[in-house]
């Protein structure tokens, strides 16, 4: 009688009782797994932010750094093409230490850009070789018309762009900038001799001076990638232009500029050390920038440009897509900006529900072109 009584106590699992456990497995399993999904999703799109907004940066410090360099100390006179025709720094063969292009595709797009501007400026370039293989002026002289470079400098030089009789411009230590005649084994000559109150010794610096260019390439050509990107273009007038795709999501770049001397109203266009005031209300204020102005020499003189505002806008370079397991994008971008005059809407080829799908960061800096000769 016990092992019969002990025999029917043994249950075993009925069907409905497995049925239930398979429902409750099945919805922690289905649980976990969301979450993964929407951790592993959630991981992606906030190292897609932090890419975007570090390439937003990075392109602002290349650009700001070269603005701040831009002319570095280039003579105004005599006004010739600074490494042939300079390239985009040149304007009806005057050379310029920056030249701000805005993106105007058709008169109906004004007073408005309808795409990412481009800037021109004149830079040093240099090689840790470039230097003074010995001191100049030469005791006892106190006036020099030429310098002897070590190693293979010269050469290296000629090739980036110093061929003779272009009017390259080299500078020495970045104190002295001198015009180049002719440049031959070790040697450059100067189109004009200098008698300075100060000796640079063997090993100074020597840079010479170049054209690079900043611009938004939009094509898988130009940048490699599906996404748009920030090119600079090295252009010394004498040989093909080289151009880099140096910051990955860059979608567009605004140049906003400042002047002093550009405006002949104010101060007669007399440079005096002071902001141009347009709007006369005796403060430097958003109404003192300049923008969709055509900049040329005795026009709207470049020369007289002093501040420049920058404004880069980078976007992530994939879509989003959603936290859940469904692979539809998000609206990341609620509206198109408006970027000091270009507004994204006016874009040729614009579609908002396209545009909405990535996400964006802008940067805006003001820069002090301090190099600038005056």
């Amino acid at each position: 009688m016990d092992t019969e009584r002990r025999m029917y106590s043994q249950h075993g699992i009925t069907l409905v009782e497995l049925m239930i456990a398979l429902a409750v497995t099945s919805i922690i399993v289905t649980a976990g797994f969301t979450v993964l999904t929407t951790t592993d999703k959630s991981t992606k799109a906030n190292e897609q932010a932090a890419g975007t907004q570090q390439n937003a940066r990075l392109a602002m410090e290349l650009i700001a750094r070269d603005i701040k360099l831009a002319g570095f100390r280039m003579p105004l006179s005599p006004n010739v093409p600074v490494g042939g025709t300079a390239g985009n720094c040149a304007s009806g063969g005057t050379s310029l230490a920056i030249r701000p292009v805005d993106k105007i595709s058709t008169p109906s797009a004004l007073p408005n850009d309808d795409g990412p501007d481009t800037l021109s400026l004149i830079v040093p370039r240099t090689n840790p070789g470039w230097t003074l293989s010995q001191a100049v002026p030469v005791a006892p002289a106190s006036s020099f018309t030429a310098i002897t470079l070590n190693g293979t400098a010269v050469s290296e030089m000629q090739t980036e762009g110093m061929v003779n009789g272009t009017g390259a411009y080299v500078s020495v230590g970045g104190v002295l900038t001198a015009q180049v005649s002719t440049s031959s084994g070790s040697a450059v000559n100067f189109s004009s001799g200098f008698n300075l109150p100060v000796t640079f010794p063997a090993g100074t610096q020597v840079y010479l001076l170049q054209c690079i260019t900043y611009s938004i390439g939009q094509t898988s050509t130009a940048c490699g990638t599906s996404s748009p990107c920030l090119l600079r273009t090295v252009d010394t007038g004498t040989a093909a232009p080289s151009v880099t795709n140096i910051v990955d999501g860059v979608e567009d770049i605004q140049f906003a500029l400042a002047c002093d001397g550009c405006n002949g109203a104010i101060k007669t266009g007399v440079p005096d050390g002071v902001i141009d005031d347009w709007n006369a209300n005796n403060t430097f204020d958003v109404g003192d920038w300049q923008t969709n102005r055509v900049w040329s020499p005795l026009t709207f003189d470049p020369a007289t440009i002093r501040m420049v505002q920058v404004n880069v806008v980078a976007r992530q370079s994939v879509r989003d897509q959603g936290l859940g397991e469904a692979q539809q994008a998000g609206v990341l971008t609620a509206g198109p900006l408006t970027i000091s005059d270009h507004i994204h809407s006016a874009d040729p080829g614009y579609v908002a529900s396209t545009y909405q799908q990535f996400r964006r960061r802008q940067l805006t800096r003001t820069v002090d072109a301090r190099n600038v000769e005056q």
